[in-house]
């Protein structure tokens, strides 16, 4: 079931003169299921409760290996020349800022989650005179290595849903593929100011679950009274619309009842923006979250909210499994663009296979450089070939994903590709400044900048700019 939300200037009116008569710690409801809300007066920069917290354990295995020296990497000839990238044009047309995409969508993993990769394609669209923006917050905040297009938020007490390690299909899930549990008294504060500290949201969508039994929360606006938001206990996915008398500049939430699950959050801007990038990044997350997903359900999200092109960046999990199963992994592929389609059947679709990724050795290996020279050339390719391992596999990854993705209208695009090939995540990690973070699987933030330029010049979007360097 999904509640309608409509708005009425008039509706909006009455509950903004009813407030002048309730009781401030009551809300005002009209029967579309808006909820509108006096702000406060505090709008300084919010501050987050102090937290015990336990100390994180540490892995073993960051104590113990490393990434091969340059020295070895040279005598196995893997350093013998720059990275060449290759060139991949994916533009279907000669693209200006009259036909850019104005409503885009990505979906993957901690590449995307880390935010570098997203701003830098919101970058090259600003400098083409579009400014996007980004209204769908996806609840994945509080896992480590996620950044989101907030100025700052503060939670606890949420356990997180995750569509890809679920068990059973179908899903009911938040749109970044997993959804907030509350546990009792949980609490959420998020800071809705633009970049400049301007209050520029003038209402919230939030889309929520229930179980059989009542859930509610208490919601203040800038400090406000707290007011309370009975969400019903049908067990149906719903969503209800927050308001206040001005622009909201920190949002409150506290759990009041039980249960309640938390999907997303819409932000209505006081301008609309003239164009969206929405973001959805899961460390560790894979494809499996849409073949997970119940596509019907799925695409309550997008009824008022549409894109006019959808990008998925998976594959770098998918391809650290042990052993690699090649047919698991087709068959897994398909199944989740077969849903994607089903949720965008328009829309434009890039599939954006893995970057090159390196294998770290064991601190305690010997170095002893007479020793290694003398290694026979069975030995040296043995020694190759260990250090290519998950490069290869994310070559195969590509050919797979250009395969399937083309039977359901996608493109494909190579992060390896546009690194150099096999072997260039060795070479991004030796650059001066690395582009190579030192786990040999993720980039540093100039490394995730310089891939979204190279994206970003395949599809068409840098023209009449210089080559990405």
């Amino acid at each position: 079931m999904r509640l309608l939300i409509r708005r009425s200037p008039l509706a909006v009116a009455l509950l903004l003169c009813a407030l002048t008569i309730l009781p401030p710690s009551v809300h005002a409801q009209d029967n579309a299921h808006r909820y509108v809300f006096q702000n406060g007066t505090d709008t300084k920069d919010l501050r987050c409760p102090a937290r015990s917290r336990s100390a994180p354990s540490r892995s073993n295995t960051d104590d113990e290996l490393e990434p091969p020296d340059a020295e070895e990497l040279d005598e196995l000839g893997l350093l013998l020349s720059a990275p060449a990238r290759e060139a991949q044009t994916i533009a279907k047309a000669p693209v200006s800022a009259d036909n850019l995409p104005r409503r885009i969508a990505i979906w993957g993993d901690s590449h995307l989650a880390a935010g570098s990769f997203t701003a830098e394609l919101k970058r090259v669209l600003g400098a083409q005179g579009i400014k996007p923006r980004s209204p769908f917050i996806p609840f994945t905040m509080g896992r480590a290595g996620v950044l989101l297009p907030l100025r700052r938020h503060c939670m606890d007490g949420w356990t997180s849903e995750l569509a890809y390690t679920a068990r059973h299909p179908m899903l009911m899930t938040g749109i970044g593929m997993n959804a907030l549990r509350g546990d009792p008294e949980a609490y959420l504060w998020l800071d809705l100011r633009n970049e400049a500290g301007e209050a520029d949201v003038q209402s919230v969508d939030l889309y929520f679950r229930t179980t059989p039994e009542e859930g509610s929360i208490a919601v203040s606006i800038d400090g406000g009274a707290e007011g309370r938001v009975a969400l019903g206990g049908d067990g149906a996915s719903g969503v209800i619309t927050i308001s206040a008398s001005a622009p909201i500049s920190v949002l409150k939430i506290r759990l009041q009842q039980q249960p309640v699950v938390l999907h997303a959050l819409y932000l209505n801007y006081h301008e609309p923006p003239p164009a969206v990038v929405d973001s959805f990044g899961i460390p560790g997350a894979t494809v499996r979250a849409w073949q997970q997903v119940d596509p019907v359900r799925f695409s309550q999200y997008f009824r008022s909210h549409s894109y006019d092109m959808v990008m998925l960046e998976f594959g770098t999990n998918e391809g650290n499994a042990r052993p690699f199963d090649a047919s698991g992994y087709r068959q897994m592929l398909n199944e989740s663009l077969r849903n994607m389609r089903q949720v965008f059947p328009e829309a434009r679709c890039l599939l954006i296979a893995p970057g090159d990724r390196g294998v770290l050795l064991p601190k305690s290996r010997a170095k002893k450089t007479r020793e290694r020279r003398q290694r026979s050339d069975v030995a040296q390719r043995r020694a190759i070939s260990g250090l290519l391992h998950f490069s290869e596999i994310h070559e195969s990854i590509y050919r797979m994903q250009k395969e399937i993705g083309a039977r359901h209208g996608c493109e494909s695009w190579s992060m390896q590709a546009a690194m150099g090939g096999q072997g260039s995540a060795y070479q991004w990690l030796l650059a001066s400044p690395p582009l190579m973070a030192r786990d040999l699987i993720h980039f540093t933030p100039r490394g995730y900048q310089h891939l979204a330029q190279e994206l970003a010049e395949s599809l068409g979007w840098k023209e009449g700019w210089p080559a990405a360097r």
